[in-house]
C-alpha cells in the first residue's frame, strides 16, 4: 500500500494510487515495503497561503541630483553605502554633495547671520555628530551663532575646504539614514549641469513590492503578516505596510488592472546591500483555521468509494474529512479521533 500524495497546499488534489476499505472485520491492509513513521494528532493553526512573485529592493529610493555644474571624475560602487561626512560624487576632482542625516532637503545656502529655522537645527545636529563641536559650546537650536560658525569650519578643514563658515546648497545632500548607491544614471568624464541625474539613492532598509491583480485585493490587508522566499532560498517574514488605493493596467494588452502592495521585512532579512530587484514569491495569507486539529498530508489515505482515511499506530483506519491544508498539515475531522493519538505516515 502506498500513501496518497497531496497537491500543492490548499489544492487539496490528491492522487490515489491505492484503494482501501474501511469498517467491518477487514484486516489491517498489507503495507508495501515503503518506509513510514509516526505522527501525532496534535492542534495548531493553520494559515493557507497564496504565492505571488514579487520583487526585493530597497526602501525610499529617489535620486541623486547634481548640486553644481563640473565634469564628473569619481563616482561610487553600485551597492555601496555611503554614511554620514561623507562624499556621494566628486566633480572636478573635488568632493561634492557631503552627506549628512535628516529628513529636511537641503534648501538655502548655510551662512553666519542666515534667518532661523529647522534646517539650520537639522545642520547643527551633524556637526555635533561629527564631533565638530568638541567643547560643546554650539547650542542645537534653529538659530545659527558663533559657535556654529565655528563647526562649520572644523567641518571644512577636515575636509580640505574652504574654511570660511559657509556651506552652499548643492555641497550637502540630507537623507535619513545611510544611503545605499543603486543604478549609476552618470558616467565618468560626463559634463553635467545642476539638477542633472547622478545615481539612484535608497536606504539600507530592504522592502518587497508586488503588483497584485486588483481582483485579488482582498489577499492584501495592511498590517497582515506573510511569508517571503528570498533568492537564497530562505524565507522571511513580513508585513504589509501599503495597499496602493489605485489600480493601474499593466503594460501588455490584456492585461489585468494590478495594485501596488509594499511589504516590509523583519529580521535579518530586513537589511542589507547586496541583491536589487531580484525575484522573490511571496505567501499572502489565503485562508486560517485557529486550533484546528491536523496531521501531516502524507497521513492520508485514499478510500473506496472515495474519501480519507488515517491509520493509527495499532493499525485502525480512522475515516476522515480533510479541511485546510497548509505548510504540510491537513485540518481533518472524524469519529474517534483525538489530540494526542499516533498515526502512521510516510517518511
Amino acid at each position: 500500500m502506498k500513501r496518497a500524495a497531496v497537491a500543492a497546499a490548499g489544492a487539496a488534489a490528491v492522487v490515489v494510487v491505492a484503494v482501501l476499505v474501511v469498517g467491518g472485520d477487514e484486516a489491517p491492509p498489507v503495507r508495501a515495503a515503503a518506509a513510514t513513521a509516526t505522527a501525532t494528532v496534535e492542534r495548531r493553526d493553520l494559515v493557507d497561503r497564496e504565492s505571488i512573485a514579487g520583487t526585493l529592493g530597497y526602501a525610499d529610493a529617489s535620486p541623486l541630483l547634481a548640486g553644481a555644474q563640473g565634469t564628473v571624475t569619481w563616482l561610487p560602487e553600485p551597492g555601496s553605502v555611503i554614511r554620514r561626512g561623507r562624499p556621494l560624487y566628486r566633480l572636478d576632482d573635488e568632493p561634492a554633495a557631503w552627506l549628512l542625516y535628516g529628513s529636511l532637503p537641503a534648501w538655502r545656502d548655510f551662512a553666519p547671520g542666515m534667518p532661523d529655522g529647522e534646517d539650520v537645527r537639522q545642520l547643527e545636529r551633524n556637526l555635533r555628530a561629527l564631533g565638530h563641536d568638541p567643547d560643546g559650546e554650539m547650542t542645537v537650536d534653529d538659530e545659527w551663532t558663533w559657535a556654529t560658525t565655528a563647526a562649520v569650519q572644523r567641518f571644512q578643514d577636515e575636509r580640505g575646504l574652504t574654511e570660511d563658515g559657509t556651506l552652499a546648497r548643492g555641497e550637502l545632500a540630507f537623507r535619513d539614514g545611510p544611503a545605499r548607491v543603486g543604478e549609476l544614471r552618470a558616467r565618468l568624464g560626463q559634463t553635467v549641469a545642476p539638477g542633472a541625474e547622478i545615481a539612484q539613492l535608497s536606504t539600507t532598509r530592504r522592502e518587497v513590492t508586488v503588483d497584485l491583480e486588483a481582483t485579488r485585493q482582498r489577499l492584501a490587508r495592511k498590517g497582515a503578516g506573510v511569508t517571503v522566499e528570498l533568492p537564497d532560498g530562505r524565507t522571511a517574514r513580513g508585513r504589509i505596510a501599503e495597499v496602493g488605493s489605485v489600480a493601474e493596467r499593466g503594460a501588455e494588452e490584456g492585461a489585468e488592472p494590478t495594485i501596488e502592495v509594499t511589504i516590509t521585512l523583519r529580521g535579518r532579512a530586513a537589511r542589507g546591500s547586496g541583491l536589487d530587484q531580484a525575484p522573490v514569491d511571496v505567501g499572502f495569507e489565503a485562508a486560517r483555521r485557529h486550533d484546528a486539529l491536523v496531521v501531516p498530508v502524507t497521513a492520508l489515505l485514499a478510500v473506496a468509494g472515495g474519501g480519507y482515511a488515517v491509520e493509527t499506530g495499532e493499525g485502525r483506519l480512522v475515516e476522515v474529512d480533510p479541511g485546510t491544508y497548509a505548510e504540510d498539515y491537513v485540518e481533518v475531522e472524524g469519529a474517534g479521533l483525538r489530540e494526542g493519538m499516533k498515526v502512521v505516515t510516510a517518511e
